[in-house]
């Protein structure tokens, strides 16, 4: 009885050990991988990298320049064949504005394109520190690869997402990856080789890239990389539409001073409330303003563009009549006047009904005006109402006492 137990017993060990073996080979092979690209000690003074070379997409060879940061971010500036195409990532999400899927603005990427920046972000061996971002490697053995013997590693990244890498036994170094990809923004399985590894300030760094998906092929070539370079943050943030953009002088937050149209037919003076108005989206300001006309109103007011009719619009919830409204209109010269004279809710026109002009004006970057006026003849007359005077709140400094 004791012998089988015995026996038993050595059957788990045998079983075991080659485990904790591979495990034990995979942690050495990763130090000498990052040994040899100047060691870890070198890589924890990196903040920041700048990249410049060429890159060759569509047969087309063109100059590109891309960021990367430690925490995760990465920018590009790059040409895929004849359009200029730009990255942002802020090392959780990110987005693009690629001319090739016929949207000329920013536009959010998906999870799998997600994944490719995350990729892209890395200070280009993803080995480096991979237990503290989360992600686990197993040592699949040696394998022959274009007659060169390799280090086979499984990388699993904390998002679930596997990579197969192939490392040079000599030297440690990085020679082909196997990887999801995206063509499109469709997902599809791409194969990377990495060559000319040049030393800059002690980090050993491949200067050649090719990228190589069902028929396309893509070789970025590096010619200087700047270490701790100045990065301006908002690179990689997602930039606004040209058109939403030129609204910026509303945003920030706002006294207004109230005037409303009174018996007489002549301004009165209401008092003041705030307003608050930011950026929630690359095509979508937002406002939030709170004012008593006889009865509270509350109103959550977006601003988009819309590109199919070349307008501005902006669509008004108040939260007094508890109705959703919505306006139209151009602007040109820091003037935006929108009306809802166009703009019906019902199959049958109604000659009757009141509409509603808003215009807006910039005085200067701390002020604006907004003037409401009806019309009851769709819009061949018009009667002033309001008029809200915006003036930007002074930024409090609390010193310490």
């Amino acid at each position: 009885m004791k012998l089988k137990k015995l026996q038993v017993f050595f059957m788990f060990v045998l079983l075991i050990i080659p485990g904790i073996l591979t495990a034990q080979t995979a942690e050495e092979i990763i130090a000498k991988h990052i040994e040899a690209h100047g060691g870890a000690e070198k890589w924890e003074k990196v903040k920041a990298l700048k990249i410049t070379g060429r890159f060759t997409a569509f047969s087309l060879e063109k100059k590109f320049t891309s960021y990367k940061t430690k925490c995760g971010a990465y920018h590009a500036d790059l040409y895929l064949g004849k359009h200029r195409v730009f990255e942002g990532f802020n090392g959780e999400c990110g987005w693009t504005i690629d001319p090739w899927q016929e949207i000329e603005y920013a536009r959010n990427i998906n999870a799998n394109e997600t994944n490719v920046f995350r990729q892209k972000a890395e200070f280009f061996t993803p080995f480096l520190h991979h237990k503290e971002k989360g992600h686990q490697v197993e040592y699949l053995g040696k394998e022959n690869v274009d007659g060169t013997e390799m280090y086979a590693l499984k990388l699993i990244r904390k998002d679930g997402k596997s990579e197969k890498w192939y490392l040079d036994t000599k030297t440690y170094l990085e020679y082909k990856c196997e990887a999801d990809w995206v063509d499109f923004a469709s997902p599809i399985p791409a194969e990377m080789y990495y060559d000319d590894f040049r030393t800059v300030e002690g980090l050993v760094i491949p200067f050649f890239v090719e990228r190589i998906f069902r028929t396309r092929d893509r070789i970025t070539q590096i010619e200087n990389i700047e270490v701790n370079p100045k990065i301006d943050k908002s690179l990689f943030e997602m930039p606004k539409r040209k058109e939403i953009s030129k609204l910026g002088f509303m945003k920030g937050n706002w006294d207004v001073k109230l005037e409303f149209v009174g018996r007489r037919g002549t301004y009165q003076d209401r008092g003041t409330t705030e307003s608050h108005i930011k950026f929630v989206s690359t095509n979508l300001l937002q406002e939030q303003i709170r004012y008593e006309n006889y009865f509270p109103n509350t109103l959550s007011i977006n601003y988009t563009y819309n590109a199919a009719s070349k307008k501005y619009r902006i669509a008004a919830f108040n939260d007094f009549t508890s109705t959703f409204d919505m306006f139209q209109g151009e602007l040109k010269d820091n003037v935006m006047i929108v009306e809802d004279t166009k703009v019906s809710y019902s199959d049958k026109q109604d000659s009757t009904r009141t509409c509603r002009r808003f215009t807006y004006t910039k005085i200067n970057d701390n002020q604006f005006t907004v003037e409401n006026k009806i019309s009851n003849d769709e819009g061949k007359t018009w009667k002033p109402q309001a008029r809200l005077t915006y003036t930007r709140k002074a930024k409090q400094n609390f010193s310490k006492k």
